[in-house]
């Protein structure tokens, strides 16, 4: 709601001032010297626009801040003053459609909401600037003696007819006349508390709201200075109002509303030192140029020119002329850097560069680099180092311009949120020591870059995650491969067992039984059969051997170590097995089964003396396997089968293979 009537205003005061542009051509041309140095076209004009545009912008981000409405309502009451006076010196000077009278108002209400409303709204301005609010309530003092004064004025013309008003010459009464001059005193010194209470907000402020009342404190300085030009003109030239007179003063009203905006919008302040030193190196560059070349380089040129009548020689001696110049130009260029700067006259350009950098989030390779270079050069510091501390890591850091010899002599915590996400500090050269403004300034760089900090942080702490995530996403799938591998070899073995165990009893069974004859006689016949039974035996046994060795029964029905026993017995394995008395029980089935295949996979790449020995120690099952050949085991198969049942395996080069599987006093186990 708020911001909708500001634009409307906005609106209104560019209907208003598109009818000022239009009754002023009624009657003169708008290029003339009285539509521009006296009604102000088009600098006013485009002023009081952009007070209403600015003011709208900033309502529109935060709808109760005075300066946005203060900057509508002087855009929407200038542009009626503008338009009223254009229409009452038109009738005055040109015959304008209306009567005498209609004109008189209209100079009148033009009076009203004139300069002195201007004024009075230019000292609240600066007395609330930036943040709407006044240094103290003692300045409230200033807001009432600015509004005391404009109401003196309105005053004086309450005691006019408007009627009667002449916008070029009014006869007063005695308190007519005496209520202005007495008013005026009362804006000029609001004016000057105006401008004490933003020295005082300077001297106290720092970061983006020192930057804010830089870009304030030149608007006023703009404007001090464009009214001191017209009063010394106008002095010269005998009181006229001319082009050269009223200029400065106008375009320092059009850039006032802008500069206002870009401060309380906080819009790239950090760019301010670098404009104002570039244009006070403009402005004096212009006059160097000017007095120095114009007149010094010319006048020697002319000398030269009277005494010889060589154009060579007389360009030599312009160059040389000129080329004297650039010690004085290096001056001007330092003493636009202290201006600008301040006490330190340090180039402010790498702090502005550093600002565009941040407009896109950088990496913390390439961040830290920048930041190091920004307070290095912003404090002439012999190196500078930049640290951001990422949570679950060591911290980053880098050093400009190279390695440092040591620690910092300084160190500003980069924190937000009361965070801290790392430091900036810097070396100086031996003999010299960091100033208050130096300490300032790398606070504000700290503040500055605390956000990308924590952006960068954030990038790095993520970068490892992504990092952990993909060494996980590989170790699956080389599991995954390495279970694919052992079912095929599983399988291949037991393809194999099958056709060496049990297929070479089965296969010549066909044969043999077809040429078994009925007809021979019983005990040839009975002997026959006696063997074909025998080998369909042997073919049995060798295939419950088979299922065996795929999962037993007996792990199942008797435990860890009989089952052991029972392998080693069966196969006639000449290992032996040493069973603790706190080992020899039952264990919950994903351990017993993770130790008996690794038992079994051990003992069949062993040697003759190889020997397992099984104990519980400290919550945890331990196996040892002595006399292994490891160039003859599946290690990494056996890896993840303990891996698997949460334990760990270890092979050392003497052949000792050990395997530790915690035992969870709470898991149920076989029974």
């Amino acid at each position: 709601m708020h911001a909708r009537v500001a634009w409307v205003l906005t609106a209104l005061t560019v209907l208003i001032a598109g009818a000022d542009v239009w009754v002023t051509s009624a009657y003169r041309g708008l290029l003339s010297e009285e539509a521009v140095a006296i009604h102000g076209f088009p600098f006013v004009t485009a002023a009081v626009v952009g007070c209403s545009a600015m003011g709208a912008l900033i309502v529109t981000r935060w709808a109760r801040h005075p300066i946005g409405w203060l900057l509508c309502l002087i855009g929407f009451l200038s542009s009626i003053s503008l338009l009223t006076e254009a229409y009452g010196v038109w009738v005055a000077t040109a015959d304008g459609p209306g009567s005498r009278s209609l004109g008189g108002i209209a100079g009148w209400i033009s009076a009203v909401l004139g300069g002195y409303l201007s004024l009075a709204a230019l000292a609240i301005l600066f007395l609330v600037a930036p943040d709407g609010r006044l240094l103290s309530r003692r300045w409230r003092a200033a807001v009432a003696a600015s509004l005391v004064g404009y109401a003196a004025y309105v005053g004086g013309l309450l005691t006019l007819s408007p009627t009667e008003f002449d916008i070029d010459r009014q006869d007063a009464g005695p308190i007519g006349a005496l209520l202005p001059v007495v008013g005026l005193p009362f804006i000029a010194g609001a004016l000057i508390a105006a401008m004490v209470s933003m020295v005082l907000r300077l001297r106290h402020s720092r970061g983006v709201q020192r930057q804010q009342l830089r870009l304030i404190a030149l608007s006023a300085a703009f404007v001090a200075l464009s009214f001191i030009h017209l009063l010394v003109v106008q002095l010269l030239n005998g009181g006229r109002q001319t082009w050269i007179s009223s200029l400065p003063l106008f375009v320092s009203y059009f850039c006032l509303p802008l500069l206002f905006a870009v401060a309380v919008l906080r819009y790239r302040l950090f760019d301010l030192d670098l404009i104002i030193n570039r244009a006070v190196v403009l402005a004096l560059g212009t006059i160097f140029a000017g007095v120095g070349y114009v007149g010094l380089v010319l006048a020697v040129a002319a000398l030269l020119n009277t005494r010889t009548s060589g154009f060579w020689l007389s360009l030599l001696a312009t160059v040389l002329v000129a080329l004297a110049f650039q010690p004085l130009r290096q001056r001007v260029v330092r003493f636009a850097n202290r201006l600008a700067y301040g006490a330190r006259a340090l180039p402010y350009e790498a702090l502005s560069d550093f600002s565009r950098r941040l407009t896109e989030p950088p990496s913390p390779d390439a961040l830290l680099p920048a930041v190091a270079e920004a307070a290095g050069r912003a404090v002439s510091a012999q190196s500078s180092t930049a640290v951001l501390q990422v949570p679950g890591q060591a911290g980053i850091s880098d050093v400009w311009p190279g390695p440092a010899d040591g620690p910092p002599d300084y160190q500003v915590p980069v924190r937000q949120g009361g965070d801290t996400l790392g430091s900036i500090g810097v070396t100086m050269p031996k003999g010299r020591g960091l100033r208050p403004a130096d300490e300032r300034l790398l606070q504000d760089l700290a503040d500055q870059t605390a956000l990308a900090f924590r952006n960068a942080a954030m990038e790095a702490e993520l970068a490892e995650h992504v990092a952990a995530l993909d060494h996980t996403t590989e170790a699956l799938a080389e599991s995954r491969r390495r279970i694919i591998a052992a079912d095929d070899a599983a399988r291949r073995r037991l393809e194999s067992a099958i056709s060496r165990d049990v297929l070479s009893h089965l296969q010549p069974m066909p044969e043999r039984l077809s040429r078994l004859s009925v007809a021979r006689s019983g005990s040839a016949a009975a002997d026959e059969l006696e063997q074909l039974v025998d080998e369909t035996n042997a073919a049995l046994e060798s295939l419950r051997a088979l299922t065996r060795g795929l999962f037993p029964t007996q792990l199942a029905r008797a435990g860890l170590a009989r089952a052991l026993r029972s392998h080693l017995a069966r196969d006639g394995q000449a290992a032996a097995l040493h069973v603790e008395p706190s080992a020899d029980r039952r264990f919950p089935s994903r351990v017993e089964a993770a130790v008996y295949f690794c038992c079994v996979e051990a003992v069949r790449a062993g040697s003759v003396t190889t020997r397992i020995d099984l104990r519980v120690v400290a919550a945890e099952l331990v196996v040892q396997i002595r006399g292994l050949a490891g160039d003859q085991i599946d290690v990494q198969a056996l890896v993840d089968r303990v891996e698997a049942a949460g334990g760990r395996l270890e092979l050392d080069v003497a052949g000792l293979l050990s395997v530790s599987i915690p035992v969870d006093p709470g898991e149920p186990t076989q029974r």
